[in-house]
């Protein structure tokens, strides 16, 4: 044991030295991730961010929907993550149509759009800060209240005679008119045996503290803390009896306070290490599986829902609705959620039922989910852009015009559509997250859909995506290359290794050693 203490002190020495910053940023980055309230009025101007987040040609999903006015062919809105544009001149140009939108980039991101045309047009906004809906007249954005708590739009749907609103846990729906709105909730439920809750979420939960709900991440937020503290005393634990030889060489003295603040991190250290040794592990146990590779392994695994005690709710769709559409020929509803595809009657008087769509949908969830004038649906993800034959099954890739591949939920497609749209003139168009804007068919840009100057000059990223995006390693990118996919794995097990080690070194100071001296 003695020898595997010596192994095991180097081990959390050099290991712990290695990982100081990746467990500084970490730290830091994932206390602020858990609270983005707090940080969702600040962004991040285009100087700090790397060449590989700037926008080009309407890329990185800035451009989700794109609708046109059929009374007025050349007027167009365009919504998607910097927020909603108008264009009046059939997409030559786009201004900004923020009046009254959200000023928090965390918040303006806009997921689906809904134009309701009369002799007082109004255009919907389902963004990640709830609703808003703007008179075209007056180009001025108000917020449409919808539950209690603020909620993510995810989709809105006319469906009948009503205007239908899908958040990531509710529905809600509201009589069509021009004039007035008054959203009320619809209670829809499923029919399952068995509720369940994905691997993935409940490793999320656990990672993050949400498991245990608000303690939980308090709790988190704590041990994010003491890590930090525990990086910022090990450098000092390491650094200072270099200091102190290298003054003695020199005839001097130690310094008092720095033979003090060496004794305070050094007991604290270890104090406060052994008693996180377990959040920590959990932590970075879980970390390990949130990127690729280990994340294919749990993908579309699921556990049983009483399993998962964070913000447990007798809603089943509890956040995990994420796109749906209407099927005006069979009248019924489709909801594609985190947990598979739900299908119902459109008035929601029965429970809808699980449906398999033989379409691939990357894990995120579809960006594309459309009823076609034609039949079918359209459906688009991370995993491609497909159109579905509602009654025959066939699938096919509307980048190639060839039969649908079997893409997966987890490895990326050739074509990762965020949105796709029609002109008036039956010109088709579809975003990649990568490169952006591209015609499908015959359709021609012709001076058309070119991105607003506001987008490139005035670049800001939300403070919450910048952290978001160092924490999952994918901001080294730039710097690395393909490399950067392999920074949490190996930090995760690194990390563990010296969670181990810490602990092992402990229990052989504090208990083993001591148990063999009383013999």
């Amino acid at each position: 044991m003695k020898q595997m203490f010596k192994i095991s002190k180097w081990l959390h020495k050099y290991v712990g030295l290695l990982l100081l910053l990746f467990l500084m940023w970490m730290s830091a980055t994932g206390v602020l991730l858990n609270h983005p309230d707090l940080i969702s009025g600040i962004s991040v101007p285009g100087g700090l961010i790397p060449s590989r987040y700037h926008l080009r040609n309407w890329n990185r999903g800035a451009l989700i929907n794109l609708l046109f006015s059929e009374q007025h062919p050349d007027t167009g809105f365009a919504g998607g993550r910097q927020g909603v544009w108008i264009t009046k001149d059939g997409g030559r140009t786009f201004a900004p149509l923020q009046n009254g939108f959200p000023e928090s980039r965390y918040y303006r991101k806009t997921q689906t759009l809904f134009y309701l045309e009369s002799d007082s047009p109004r255009l919907f906004a389902g963004t990640g800060g709830g609703l808003y809906a703007c008179r075209t007249d007056t180009e001025h954005w108000e917020a449409v209240p919808l539950g209690k708590d603020r909620e993510q739009v995810r989709k809105i749907l006319r469906i009948r005679d009503r205007v239908v609103v899908f958040t990531r846990s509710h529905v809600y729906a509201s009589p069509l008119s021009p004039e007035e709105t008054d959203f009320q909730p619809i209670p829809f439920s499923r029919d399952e045996d068995r509720p369940t809750v994905s691997l993935l979420k409940t490793l999320f939960g656990l990672h993050d503290g949400s498991l245990w709900g608000l303690p939980g991440k308090l709790l988190s937020d704590a041990a994010g803390v003491i890590l930090f503290f525990l990086s910022i005393s090990a450098c000092y634990i390491w650094y200072y009896p270099k200091g102190v030889r290298r003054r003695r060489k020199a005839g001097a003295a130690a310094k008092t306070r720095a033979k003090a603040l060496f004794r305070f991190c050094f007991r604290y250290h270890l104090r406060l290490g052994i008693w996180t040794a377990a959040i920590l592990l959990i932590i970075a146990g879980t970390g390990l599986f949130m990127r690729p590779p280990l994340v294919a392994v749990i993908v579309g695994k699921s556990l049983p829902a009483t399993w998962y005690t964070g913000g447990r709710t007798d809603n089943p769709w509890h956040d995990k609705i994420r796109n749906a559409l209407y099927d005006p020929v069979a009248d019924t509803v489709v909801v594609q959620a985190s947990d598979g595809v739900w299908t119902g009657p459109s008035d929601f008087s029965r429970p809808f039922v699980r449906t398999r769509l033989p379409v691939p949908i990357f894990a995120m969830g579809a960006l594309v989910f459309d009823a076609c004038d034609t039949g079918g649906y359209r459906v688009g993800s991370f995993s491609g852009l497909y159109h579905l034959e509602r009654e025959t099954g066939r699938v096919t890739d509307m980048t190639t015009g060839r039969p649908g591949h079997r893409a997966t939920a987890f490895r990326p497609g050739r074509c990762m559509a965020t949105g796709y749209f029609r002109t008036p003139g039956g010109e088709a168009f579809v975003n990649d997250y990568r490169t952006g804007l591209l015609p499908l068919g015959d359709a021609r840009f012709q001076g058309r859909f070119n991105m607003p100057p506001e987008m490139t000059t005035g670049f800001r990223m939300s403070l919450w995506n910048y952290l978001f995006e160092i924490h999952n390693g994918r901001f080294f990118a730039e710097f690395i290359g393909n490399w950067h996919i392999l920074i949490i794995p190996l930090g995760s097990i690194l990390f563990l290794l010296l969670l181990i080690s810490g602990t092992y070194d402990w229990l052989y100071v504090k208990v083993f050693r001591r148990k063999f001296q009383s013999r």
